[in-house]
């Protein structure tokens, strides 16, 4: 029977010291040399207890990494939270039949990281929307011992709404919801129909009149969103909206390849793409092809900002979505209402172009 009164760090500094010896260097006894504390304080900054403070733990961490200190994961009981109040969230992320997109990976790698820098533990569950799948999805989400869960990307609204009735208390992230749905819910979203007036705005600028919009799956809310910022934008500086100029895909790039391949076979001509980053490496191999020079014959504008956009030749010129700045405000969002009423919430977040050599020569 272990003593209720011992501090279960000072467990692990016994383990951790016999699994390891004292003299290798890697030992929390080492760190706790090296910093000019006790083993005790660096075993509690290894787990983010609130007990040490801040300029210490990041000290006690910095040491750790340089003598390169992995404690075992089977050492000893599970630790304490520091101060027993550890939120649990889950991320159940949609892909509609898709592979996760690059956007969505990196979306969701910025919203754990950004939970983990607040001491949450992160759970995350995807589902491309197939019925049996999302039926399984969703009996695990009722069940789920958590304290709050984000919808993250894509869900047809029936499945949206079901979500929502599952867990009330939940937030879209890069979803604006839909108008059917009647739960009150949270969503933060990117301003896709400005993204759009601002790619293809720019375009224009460059002398483009005959501008390709090159979108996902139709009815997708993405697609339906930089849609109607592309008419906007053509409206505004009177250009005639052509219907053929649009292609739809599923949003990868190989089908971007295909769709743009396939309509300059087929004899369709245009001056310019507004796509999404990861798209426009398949119009990119596209234009390539076929003779055509970036942006000399074809300008192009991407959406998202990814990093693929740089290593691109030549260099995308894009329209900026924050995705860090998403994750922060959905998550300070959802622990400021933990425990408390849910209420209706919207935002978007506006974008930012930033042009690069591939829409105009510099």
């Amino acid at each position: 029977m272990c003593n209720p009164d011992v501090d279960i760090n000072i467990i692990f500094v016994i383990i951790d010291n016999m699994k390891n010896g004292n003299n290798d260097g890697k030992t929390i006894a080492a760190i706790a040399r090296a910093c000019g504390v006790s083993a005790m304080t660096v075993s509690r900054a290894l787990r983010n207890n609130s007990l040490v403070r801040e300029d210490t733990r990041k000290r006690i961490v910095a040491t750790a990494e340089r003598l390169s200190y992995i404690r075992s994961p089977r050492m000893g009981r599970p630790a304490l939270s520091g101060n027993g109040n550890t939120l649990k969230i889950q991320l159940v992320a949609g892909t509609m039949g898709r592979s996760m997109t690059v956007f969505h990976s990196r979306l969701l790698i910025s919203v754990e990281q950004h939970l983990a820098e607040r001491g949450c533990e992160c759970m995350i569950r995807t589902c491309n929307g197939e019925y049996p799948q999302f039926i399984q999805l969703l009996e695990n989400v009722r069940n789920s011992d958590v304290d709050a869960t984000m919808v993250v990307g894509s869900f047809v609204p029936g499945q949206l709404n079901s979500l929502l009735e599952a867990v009330p208390d939940a937030a879209l992230l890069d979803n604006p919801g839909d108008p059917s749905i009647e739960k009150t819910y949270a969503a933060f979203a990117f301003d896709n129909i400005e993204a759009a007036r601002i790619g293809v705005r720019h375009l224009i600028d460059c002398d483009r009149r005959k501008i390709l919009l090159v979108g996902g799956n139709q009815g997708h809310f993405f697609t339906n969103e930089i849609t109607q910022g592309y008419r906007e934008a053509l409206e505004h500086r009177k250009i005639k909206f052509d219907k053929k100029l649009i292609l739809h895909t599923d949003f990868t790039s190989d089908c971007a390849y295909n769709e743009v391949s396939a309509a300059l076979k087929g004899g369709l001509r245009f001056d310019a793409v507004f796509t999404n980053d990861e798209m426009a490496s398949g119009v990119y191999r596209a234009l390539l092809e076929r003779g055509l020079k970036i942006p000399q014959d074809v300008s192009v504008c991407g959406c998202d900002g990814l990093p693929v956009g740089t290593h691109l030749f030549p260099k995308l010129t894009t329209v900026i979505l924050d995705y860090g700045e998403l994750a922060n405000m959905a998550i300070r969002h959802i622990l400021e209402e933990h425990g408390g009423s849910r209420t209706q919430y919207r935002v978007k977040i506006l974008p930012v172009l930033e042009v690069r050599e591939s829409s105009k020569e510099f």
